[in-house]
C-alpha cells in the first residue's frame, strides 16, 4: 500500500483561484501503484475532484510517475495530501462530444466547439448558451525582407496567412479535464509553412479556455521575416457604448480601464451616479435619468473603438487608442504607459458579458501585443499577439557572414552554415469568459495568477526519498562546517543567477529563458558577442542543475527559471524536423548559429523533471522529436571536421559520450513513458557493444566509435584512445547512467566498463596509461627497451600481449619510466584538467557502489582542494566603468587583468550538480572547516566543449604529473572540436 503523499502549492500559499485548473506529476518507488491504483486527492479536509494517467512506468509495469489534474478553483489549501482511493467527482464534469465536422466540449454552463477543418479552429466558446467567443483563428504576418527603417524606396512586403487545420485528436475526455490537440500549417499568401500544434485544455467547472501553440520555423531565413504570429477571434457586444469596457492589466496589478463613450472629463459634468459606475465597470443607470445638461450631447461624443497595447521590449509598453473612424484617423499614442504589462485584457459590456483574454510571460517574451478592434461596433475583434507586428520584423539570419573562428571567438560556423531550419517556440493564452465586465480587483487577481502561474508540488525530502533522475543528491545538510561552507556558496551562486536574468534582461521572443555562456570581466557584460561564448544553450546541463537545485531546495524562483530555461532549450535550441531534426544547437550569439549541430543539446533526459513536475503534453512531443536524432547523427557526424570518414563497419560515427549517452537517454525516456521494452533493447546493444570493447569507455579517439541507426550497434574503429574523454558523461550522461545502471541489472560487462571509467577518469596518468597501455606500444619499442635492460622477464611479457594482468603488473611495479614515456609520447590524456572537480561524482558514485570510502574521500579531496568555479562575493560596479551600475562576480581582489575571474555557467552548473552528488554520497566524509580559493586560472574552462589536449602548447612529464612545457607544439584542441 503505497504511503499518502504531503503535497503543496509552490509558493506555500493556495492561489485565490486556479481558472483553468491545476496539473502536476507525483512520483512512486517501484511496486507502489499500478494503473488500476485508484488515486484521490484532499484538501482543507475537504475531497477533491482528481484525475489520474500514467506518465512513466517501472520495468515491472508498476507507475514511477503520475499525472494528475484538478478542477477550476479547487483544492486552495495551502497543504494537500494525495493517496490512494478512489476519487470525490467533480460537480460539474467534462463531457467531450466528437462528431464528423467538430468537437464540442462542455463543463457546467460553459462549453467549447473546435472545427476540425479549415481556418477557424475555435468555432465558438460559449457561456450559458451565449457565444461569446468566435472565429478563433492562428494568423501570421509574414514579409519578404527585413525591417530597416532608415532606408528610402520600397517597403518588404507583408503576407497574411492563416494556420488550417490538419489533424484534431481528443487526447483526455475528462471527467476533470478536456484535451483537444489540433495540428496544421500555415496557407494563405504563402506555400504551406510553419508546422503547428495547439492544445486546447478545459477543465471541470471552469470557465475558462487555456490554449498552448507551438510552431516550428521551416522556412527561408533570407525571405521569410514573421512580421507578426498569434491568436485572433471576434465576440458580440450589445451593451450601450458607455457600457461597453476596455481593460489592460499591468504586472504589479494596475489597472489601465476605460470606457468606449468616456463620460468623465466633460465641460458638463455627468455626476457620481453615472461617473462612478462607468469607472467600476458596473452599468450605469438608464440614460433617462442622467442630468439633462448632457443627454442631449452624449452621442456626439467620440466612440473609442480600437485599442492598442503593446509591449515591445521588456521595460516598457505602451497604449493606444483610436475612435470609430478607424483607419481615417490616427491613434492616440499616450493614452496610458508603464514598465511591464501582464498580457491580461478585458473587452466586453456591464450587462452582455466580457471576454478575459491573457498571454503568459507577456514581458519576458517582448516584443508582445494586444489589439482590440471595432469595439465600437456590434462585433469587436481581438488578437493577442506573440510576436507584435508593431516590433520589427523577426531576423533569424546569423549575426555576420562570415566565420570568426575557434582560437579566439570559440565559434565553430560552416559545415553547415547558421540556419534556423526546424526551431520552434511556443505561447499560453487564455480566454475567460464573465457575464459582466469583471471588477478591478478580479482582474488584478487573474493577472497575478496569469504571471507567476500556480503549480503544484511535494517537499524536497519526498523527491529525495525517491531518488529522481539518478538519485546522488539529497536535501541541504549543514551537520558539518563544510557542508554548511558549501550549501552557502550554492545558495549565493543560485541568487547570482535569479537576479542576473532582470539584472541583464535576457528577456526577448527567442532569447527568454536561456542564460550567457561567459563573462566579460573587462567590459562588465557577458560576452553577447563573441562567438562561442555568448547564449549558453544549456551547456553542459544548466537546466539540469536548475533542476536539481530545486529539487532538493523547493526554492520557487529556481523552479521558474529552470522551467523557462527547459521551454527554451527544447523549442528553440533544439531542431524538431528538417536537415538537423532530432539535434541541437552549440552555444553562439545566435542561439543555432554554431555549426555544432549535436544530440547533447536536444536529449530528452534533461527535460524529464519539467515533463514530469507539470505533465505538459507540448514537452511530452518535444521529447519524442528526439528519436529523430539517430538517423541524423547519420549525416551529421559529430566528428566529420576532424576526423576522416568513418569506417563503413559503421556506417556511421558518434562519442560514446555525450552522443550515445545522450541518444540512450532518449531511448530510456521513451521506454519509461510506454513501457515498450524495444527501446530498453536499443540501449542494452549499445551497452552490450561497449561491454565488449576492450577499453570500454574509453574506445576510440576522443570516445569515437562506429554508429549504425538501423541496428543501434556501436563499431570500435580500431583506433587508438588518444584524446579527451571529459564530455562523456556530461549534459547529464553520468546522472543518466547512474539511474539506468539501477534498473538495467543485466548488462555486468558494461557495468564493469562504466565503473573502469567512472574510478579512471580522475585516475592518476600512471594508472591510466595501464589500463590502456596495449595499443600504444609498438612491440619493437618494448622489446627493445627490455632488451637494453637485458631483462628477458620484460621481453617475454612484452611479447605475449595475452597475459594482460602480467604486463600491467610488471610495467606499473618495475617501469613507471617506460609507463610516462608512453603516456608523452603518444599525448595520452582522458581529461581536461578543468573536469576533475565537476565530474568528481564519478568518483563518489563509484566507491558507493563498490562500498569504497577511499574512492568516497578521493572526491572530497578534490572537492576541498578545488578552485575552477568557486567565485568570490558579488560586488557592486558602477560610475563610468558601466552604463548603468551592476552587482558582478568581480576579479580577485589584488589581481591583474590577467588573473581575473571570468564568471562562466559551465563552471555554475557542472560544478554544482558534481558537489550535490558527492555531499549526498558520503556528507560523513565531508570536512568540518575548510577554506575554498576563488578561481584565479584565467579561462581554465574554455575547453568545455573540446576533445583533444588539457593543454594548449607542448607537455613534458615530471613524476606521476604532466606539466606545461611552452612552445610552438600546434594545439590539439584546434583538430579536435567536440562540436
Amino acid at each position: 500500500m503505497a504511503n499518502p503523499v504531503d503535497l503543496k502549492w509552490l509558493d506555500d500559499k493556495a492561489p485565490v483561484s486556479t481558472p483553468t485548473g491545476t496539473s502536476f506529476g507525483v512520483p512512486w518507488k517501484q511496486g507502489e501503484i499500478d494503473k488500476t491504483t485508484p488515486i484521490s486527492v484532499s484538501a482543507g479536509g475537504n475531497s477533491v475532484p482528481v484525475q489520474t494517467w500514467p506518465l512513466a512506468y517501472w520495468p515491472d509495469g508498476s507507475l514511477k510517475w503520475t499525472g494528475h489534474t484538478l478542477p477550476a478553483d479547487a483544492g486552495l489549501a495551502d497543504k494537500l495530501t494525495l493517496q490512494t482511493g478512489t476519487p470525490a467527482e467533480p460537480s460539474s464534469p467534462v463531457s467531450v462530444v466528437d462528431d464528423k465536422t467538430t468537437i464540442t466540449v462542455k463543463t457546467g454552463s460553459f462549453s467549447a466547439v473546435f472545427n476540425k477543418s479549415g481556418n477557424v479552429l475555435i468555432a465558438s466558446v460559449s457561456l450559458s448558451g451565449k457565444a461569446q467567443v468566435s472565429n478563433g483563428t492562428l494568423v501570421l504576418h509574414v514579409q519578404n525582407a527585413p525591417d530597416e527603417a532608415e532606408l528610402v524606396g520600397a517597403r518588404p512586403t507583408v503576407q497574411g496567412t492563416t494556420g488550417q487545420v490538419q489533424s484534431v485528436t481528443v487526447e483526455q475526455s475528462g471527467p476533470v479535464r478536456a484535451v483537444i490537440k489540433v495540428t496544421g500549417q500555415y496557407t494563405g499568401g504563402h506555400a504551406p509553412f510553419l508546422p503547428w500544434t495547439v492544445r486546447f485544455y478545459i477543465a471541470a467547472g471552469a470557465t475558462t479556455l487555456r490554449l498552448v501553440h507551438f510552431f516550428i520555423f521551416d522556412g527561408d531565413q533570407t525571405k521569410d521575416f514573421i512580421k507578426g504570429i498569434g491568436l485572433q477571434f471576434t465576440t458580440p457586444l450589445s451593451d450601450e457604448l458607455y457600457n461597453r469596457h476596455i481593460r489592460f492589466v499591468s504586472a504589479d496589478g494596475g489597472i489601465w480601464g476605460e470606457p468606449v463613450r468616456v463620460m468623465s472629463g466633460l465641460r458638463r459634468d455627468a455626476l457620481a451616479p453615472v461617473l462612478t459606475p462607468q469607472f467600476e465597470g458596473t452599468a450605469t443607470s438608464n440614460i433617462s435619468t442622467w442630468p439633462t445638461s448632457i443627454t442631449p450631447f452624449v452621442d456626439q461624443l467620440a466612440v473609442w473603438s480600437d485599442f492598442t497595447l503593446d509591449q515591445l521590449s521588456s521595460e516598457h509598453f505602451t497604449i493606444a487608442k483610436r475612435t470609430n473612424a478607424g483607419r481615417a484617423a490616427t491613434f492616440l499614442p499616450h493614452a496610458g504607459f508603464g514598465t511591464r504589462a501582464s498580457g491580461l485584457g478585458c473587452v466586453g459590456g456591464a450587462t452582455g458579458g466580457s471576454v478575459v483574454f491573457g498571454l503568459q510571460d507577456f514581458w519576458q517574451g517582448a516584443p508582445r501585443g494586444l489589439d482590440i478592434r471595432g469595439a465600437g461596433t456590434s462585433t469587436a475583434t481581438v488578437t493577442i499577439w506573440a510576436y507584435s507586428p508593431r516590433a520589427p520584423a523577426m531576423d533569424m539570419r546569423h549575426y555576420d557572414t562570415v566565420a570568426h573562428g575557434l582560437d579566439l571567438s570559440y565559434e565553430d560556423v560552416g559545415d553547415p552554415d547558421p540556419n534556423p531550419m526546424g526551431v520552434g517556440r511556443s505561447y499560453e493564452a487564455t480566454l475567460q469568459l464573465f457575464p459582466a465586465t469583471p471588477s478591478r480587483a478580479v482582474l488584478a487577481q487573474l493577472a497575478g495568477i496569469l504571471t507567476k502561474s500556480p503549480q503544484i508540488v511535494a517537499s524536497p525530502s519526498f523527491y529525495a526519498g525517491h531518488k529522481l533522475f539518478g538519485g546522488r543528491w539529497n536535501v541541504p545538510d549543514t551537520s558539518r562546517s563544510g557542508l554548511a561552507d558549501i550549501e552557502k556558496r550554492k545558495s549565493d551562486l543560485l541568487d547570482f543567477y535569479v537576479a542576473e536574468i532582470d539584472q541583464r534582461k535576457f528577456y526577448g521572443f527567442w532569447n527568454y529563458g536561456d542564460v550567457m555562456h561567459t563573462y566579460d570581466q573587462t567590459r562588465h557584460t557577458w560576452r553577447y558577442d563573441v562567438g562561442g561564448y555568448a547564449w549558453d544553450n544549456g551547456e553542459l546541463g544548466t537546466d539540469l542543475w536548475l533542476w536539481m537545485s530545486f529539487l532538493r531546495t523547493g526554492r520557487a524562483d529556481v523552479y521558474r527559471i529552470a522551467h523557462a530555461m527547459t521551454r527554451h532549450l527544447s523549442e528553440v535550441d533544439s531542431n524538431h524536423n528538417g536537415p538537423f531534426a532530432g539535434l541541437g544547437n552549440r552555444h553562439n550569439v545566435s542561439h543555432w548559429g554554431d555549426g555544432a549541430k549535436e544530440a547533447r543539446v536536444s536529449g530528452s533526459t534533461l527535460r524529464r523533471p519539467y515533463y514530469y513536475l507539470t505533465t505538459d503534453e507540448l514537452m511530452g512531443d518535444l521529447m519524442d522529436y528526439t528519436l529523430a536524432a539517430d538517423q541524423t547523427i547519420m549525416t551529421w557526424d559529430p566528428l566529420r571536421k576532424v576526423f576522416p570518414p568513418p569506417d563503413p563497419a559503421g556506417p556511421g560515427r558518434l562519442r560514446i559520450g555525450p552522443d550515445w549517452t545522450t541518444l540512450a537517454g532518449n531511448w530510456f525516456t521513451k521506454w519509461e513513458r510506454t513501457n515498450d521494452t524495444k527501446w530498453r533493447d536499443r540501449i542494452k546493444v549499445g551497452m552490450s557493444d561497449i561491454g565488449g570493447f576492450k577499453f570500454g569507455f574509453f574506445t576510440g579517439n576522443g570516445a569515437a566509435v562506429g554508429w549504425n541507426a538501423d541496428t543501434a550497434h556501436l563499431v570500435d574503429e580500431g583506433s587508438p584512445g588518444t584524446g579527451s574523454y571529459h564530455l562523456t558523461m556530461l549534459f547529464g550522461g553520468g546522472e543518466f547512467l547512474m539511474e539506468a545502471m539501477d534498473l538495467i541489472t543485466d548488462e555486468p560487462a558494461f557495468d564493469a566498463a562504466w565503473l573502469d571509467f567512472c574510478k579512471l577518469f580522475n585516475a592518476s596518468n600512471a594508472e591510466y596509461v595501464l589500463f590502456v597501455l596495449p595499443p600504444f606500444i609498438v612491440m619493437s619499442d618494448l622489446v627493445n627497451f627490455a632488451a637494453k635492460s637485458r631483462d628477458t622477464a620484460s621481453v617475454s611479457v612484452a611479447v605475449d600481449f595475452r597475459r594482460w594482468e602480467s604486463l600491467r603488473a610488471f610495467m606499473f611495479d618495475r617501469h613507471a619510466e617506460l609507463v610516462l614515456a608512453i603516456c608523452q609520447t603518444t599525448m595520452l590524456r582522458r581529461r581536461v584538467s578543468y573536469f576533475t572537480a565537476v565530474l568528481c561524482n564519478l568518483i563518489s558514485m563509484t566507491g558507493e557502489r563498490l562500498n569504497d570510502t577511499t574512492l568516497k574521500q578521493a572526491a572530497w579531496s578534490i572537492i576541498t582542494k578545488n578552485t575552477v568555479g568557486v567565485w568570490p562575493p558579488v560586488t557592486k560596479v558602477g560610475g563610468t566603468d558601466v552604463l548603468n551600475p551592476v552587482n558582478e562576480i568581480e576579479k580577485i581582489a589584488n589581481q591583474p587583468f590577467s588573473q581575473i575571474v571570468n564568471l562562466a555557467t559551465n563552471d555554475a552548473g557542472s560544478l554544482s550538480l558534481s558537489e550535490y552528488a558527492v555531499m549526498a554520497i558520503a556528507p560523513e566524509l565531508a570536512p568540518n572547516t575548510f577554506t575554498f580559493n576563488s578561481n584565479n586560472e584565467r579561462d581554465s574552462w574554455d575547453r568545455s566543449t573540446i576533445a583533444g589536449s588539457e593543454h594548449d602548447d607542448n607537455e613534458k612529464v615530471d613524476g606521476n604529473a604532466i606539466v606545461v612545457a611552452k612552445g610552438d607544439g600546434k594545439r590539439t584542441w584546434r583538430r579536435l572540436l567536440c562540436m
